[in-house]
């Protein structure tokens, strides 16, 4: 398939023309899927990291009349709409993942972004903290780590995340205040560990 621009996809977008989808798919499928499986973590398996990528090619064919290229690239676009699809298809399996108590079963830490290789010096000090973020995170406890994955890796919104919990909004806030207040003091304690050992 030949190598088009982001302009004449849209065009083929607006147009009704499947090869300006099937482009778009031969060129964001992988980031799609990857995008995918990040947000749905343990709770999707492959094929449902699959049917939130044809979901986001869906949206795109959809509303392509939407698309502001003065906004942003292509590519952020149909990344952000595969991210919403990711995220309602995560609070679909959440929902099947009740147990018989009523009580959501805990995220796993496998829904948190693992550390990037690092390419460069600064990628390297970026990756480090990213890597002592997820190991202070592994620490923490269960019902902690899933308010601060689902809040500041996945983005949820408070009040959905306040619904899916049965939480009021002051309780959820005081419930993120002390998780991220743990993380910090796991975060610090490392610190200094690490500080003492040089």
């Amino acid at each position: 398939m030949p190598h088009w621009d982001d302009r004449h996809i849209h065009r083929q977008l607006l147009a009704r023309d499947p090869a300006g989808l099937e482009a778009l798919a031969d060129r964001l499928a992988h980031k799609l899927y990857r995008l995918a499986q990040m947000i749905l973590g343990g709770l999707g398996n492959e094929q449902d990291a699959e049917e939130v990528v044809s979901d986001a090619l869906a949206a795109a064919w959809e509303r392509a009349g939407t698309f502001d290229p003065q906004r942003s690239s292509l590519e952020s676009w149909v990344l952000m709409l595969a991210k919403y699809a990711a995220l309602d298809r995560r609070r679909h399996l959440r929902r099947r993942m009740l147990g018989a108590d009523g009580e959501a079963k805990i995220i796993p830490l496998s829904a948190a972004p693992e550390p990037v290789a690092p390419s460069s010096d600064a990628a390297a000090l970026a990756g480090e903290e990213q890597a002592r973020v997820h190991a202070a995170l592994r620490r923490l406890p269960p019902a902690e780590r899933e308010l601060l994955i689902r809040r500041y890796f996945l983005e949820e919104p408070l009040t959905d995340m306040a619904r899916d919990l049965g939480l009021t909004r002051g309780a959820l806030d005081t419930r993120l205040w002390r998780a991220r207040q743990n993380l910090r003091r796991l975060l610090s304690d490392e610190s200094e560990v690490r500080t003492h050992d040089r």
